[in-house]
């Protein structure tokens, strides 16, 4: 069963948990697992009869209601008062798991209605993690030592060329992921964005969409993209910032403090799904990154500390992949190469001037893992199987 399971066990003796993350990620599924277990009702707000239950209260009435999962809540615009009313009112006591996307995580940029009322859990597509242990892992205490013996090949290409969706990983089939992908896009642009905004230009958004592929793993220029598409640098800001929302592309941010020179300030973009990128290089790096970036989340949504992950690059275009940080300290050094195993000079670099900070160079051939000049370079299968 998914990594979260056990997490929201936890978490909904207690409080409301709001379970986040992309479309067709598994939220409805691992909702449904819980509530299996736990014993209770599931209804959908896009149900007719669900959303008449939803807002007259009704399915509280039920003496054998042990639990309720609420699905696709946040479409009901008035949500936040509905559920603080559950919470402080009406169930108390009632485990409820409340599951969406884009809207569901809105409601922290402005005023938290719900405050000390809810958990949030961010749910991410699978990963070698994931799928060879199948449970959360905290943070490791040594960096140097993370990992596994084995490297489990055919997964990692079957999860490099499918993605980290369950359906088109499950299914295992290039046609149908092709559909699939293609399907994806067309809905969270022509559907998804269309009710969260007033975006009219569609097709442009679209249009941004396919570009972002070729942009992977490079400090992002707003202004290529504006002068490819013929539109204001506003406009893309918007609509990038919207497609982040939607968790079609995500932007990891350069990491500046305790550097003595000047750093790059544009962001690295990547892809939930990775497997839109053709070029070999960013593919590798985009994996790698959100293999990063669950771990990341993970770890700061149970407790285990303020983690982010940034990545680094000075006015020389001297660069180190990724850098995780805790509560701002760097952590670890992260470098991808699909095939270089010699150390990279960036790399040194900044260890050496973060102070013999751990440093990590992954590479995408199987059974590597050596030490040398304070380097681990090591399989990235192998590495990031410790992780969530």
């Amino acid at each position: 069963m998914r990594y979260l399971l056990d997490p929201i066990r936890e978490f909904a003796t207690t409080k409301l948990v709001l379970l986040t993350g992309p479309r067709q990620v598994g939220k409805t599924t691992l909702a449904k697992a819980w509530l299996g277990d736990a014993g209770g009702l599931y209804l959908n707000w896009d149900v007719p009869a669900d959303r008449e239950a939803i807002l007259s209260r009704r399915f509280l009435e039920r003496r054998d209601l042990g639990a309720v999962v609420l699905d696709e809540l946040h479409k009901y615009p008035r949500w936040k008062s509905w559920l603080k009313g559950l919470y402080d009112r009406d169930a108390p006591y009632l485990p409820a798991v409340v599951t969406g996307s884009a809207r569901l995580d809105l409601f922290q940029r402005g005023g938290d209605s719900l405050l000390g009322r809810y958990e949030r859990l961010r749910l991410h597509p699978f990963s070698i993690g994931e799928l060879t242990h199948g449970r959360l892992v905290a943070p490791p205490d040594d960096w140097l030592t993370a990992g596994t013996d084995d490297d489990q090949p055919a997964t990692w290409d079957r999860l490099e060329a499918r993605g980290g969706f369950p359906e088109p990983y499950t299914r295992n089939d290039p046609r149908q992921h092709r559909r699939w992908s293609t399907q994806r896009r067309t809905v969270l642009v022509r559907e998804d964005l269309r009710d969260l905004s007033q975006v009219r230009q569609l097709a442009l958004v679209e249009h941004l969409a396919l570009l972002l592929p070729g942009r992977v793993g490079a400090p992002l220029s707003v202004n290529a993209l504006r002068e490819e598409l013929e539109v204001g640098h506003d406009t893309v800001t918007s609509w990038l910032e919207l497609l982040e929302r939607l968790y079609y592309c995500y932007r990891v941010k350069p990491y500046s403090r305790r550097i003595a020179r000047g750093l790059k300030k544009e962001q690295k973009l990547y892809l939930w799904d990775w497997s839109q990128i053709d070029a070999p290089g960013p593919r590798f790096e985009n994996m790698v990154a959100s293999h990063l970036l669950k771990a990341v989340h993970a770890w700061s949504d149970l407790g285990y500390g303020e983690f982010e992950l940034l990545y680094l690059r000075d006015k020389e275009k001297r660069e180190v992949d990724f850098v995780l940080t805790d509560r701002r300290r760097p952590v670890v050094l992260v470098e991808c190469k699909v095939s270089d195993e010699r150390p990279s000079e960036g790399l040194l670099r900044y260890r050496e001037q973060l102070g013999g900070l751990p440093a990590i160079q992954l590479v995408r051939a199987p059974g590597v893992d050596r030490s040398g000049r304070g380097v681990r370079v090591v399989s990235a299968a192998r590495f990031l199987a410790a992780f969530p």
